[in-house]
């Protein structure tokens, strides 16, 4: 962690002034069978501006391995959860602004998820629907424009990888990603609405991947709403997302939130969906410190399938 914040230091002092930044999620899960404190994230940033023209943002990500180890005891090889944090990048974007619009280059978040994740708002306590249920990568290697048309509509389109920010590059093909949004893009922070969609498109050897998502929001009054229908196509298998969620804003530092995901990974394969909701309080704390207890719970389309409940304590600190 020393060393990582060495790298920072040394690329504001080659880069000028900047802002340094971070995040970290922390949460303590039950279930029926385990309890445990479980470290999530922990994002440093640094950005800044290079001229009136040209900014850049770097993004390093601290996170676990999730890769099994072999273990030795007593003459028997097993394999055991490597629970090890690493630090790797996530983004490392140089943006330059023109009066034709604003290119961007390098490892580039994604345009598929940023308006829904706001719409939602609480990704500290669990990923965009998108995002969680491995629909599109959030950052990819390669080159984005965006412009906005008039005042309320933006316009944005990558030509990436196509594999994310976790895998080098393995074949020819490349994806599109096209997103247009209308109204105001951080319900998070500002009152408004907000409607738009996302297309995607990546050839293979046979039949192109593509992802299509349509959404909207609002936020106004105490009251902040979000809803997405999210479709992605292998081939011949479609998967589906339906997921809405809702916020009203209690007292100026509490919250209450329910989110329900509806999920279909197979349209092919019956008795192969989930329904997934989530509810919660937010307790906005000083220092930049966010605490959410929340119940989720998971059912099944297959009745053979249990479902699942559990009690969470989600927390949050910005800097």
């Amino acid at each position: 962690m020393k060393k990582l914040l060495m790298v920072l230091s040394i690329i504001g002092f080659m880069f000028g002034e900047g802002k340094i930044s971070g995040v970290t999620y922390f949460d303590f899960s039950a279930t029926d069978t385990k309890s445990a404190f479980n470290f999530q994230r922990q994002y440093f940033g640094y950005g800044g501006e290079v001229s009136d023209q040209v900014s850049y943002k770097i993004l390093f990500d601290v996170g676990r391995t999730n890769v099994g180890a072999a273990v030795i005891e007593k003459d028997t090889t097993y394999k055991s959860e490597d629970t090890r944090l690493i630090a790797f990048l996530k983004k490392a974007q140089v943006n330059y602004k023109s009066s034709f619009g604003k290119f961007n280059f390098g490892l580039i978040g994604m345009n598929t998820y940023g308006v829904q994740e706001s719409n939602w708002g609480y990704r500290f306590i669990e990923k965009s629907a998108i995002d969680k249920y491995g629909f599109s990568a959030t950052a990819d290697i390669g080159v984005g424009f965006s412009r906005s048309l008039i005042d309320n509509l933006n316009l944005s389109l990558l030509f990436v990888n196509g594999e994310g920010f976790k895998k080098p590059q393995g074949d020819k093909y490349h994806k599109i990603a096209f997103n247009a949004t209308y109204g105001e893009g951080n319900l998070n922070k500002n009152d408004g609405y907000n409607a738009g969609l996302v297309y995607t498109t990546e050839s293979t050897d046979t039949d192109p991947t593509t992802m299509a998502s349509v959404f909207g929001g609002f936020a106004g009054m105490g009251l902040r709403l979000g809803g997405e229908y999210d479709m992605l196509t292998k081939g011949s298998v479609e998967s589906n997302i339906i997921s809405v969620s809702a916020n009203y804003t209690v007292r100026d530092n509490i919250d209450i939130f329910a989110r329900y995901d509806m999920v279909d990974d197979n349209d092919n394969t019956d008795k192969n969906g989930e329904n997934y909701l989530i509810t919660g309080i937010v307790l906005a704390c000083d220092g930049g410190i966010s605490v959410a207890p929340n119940l989720r719970m998971v059912n099944y389309e297959n009745t053979e399938k249990d479902s699942e409940m559990e009690y969470k304590v989600n927390f949050q600190f910005k800097f």
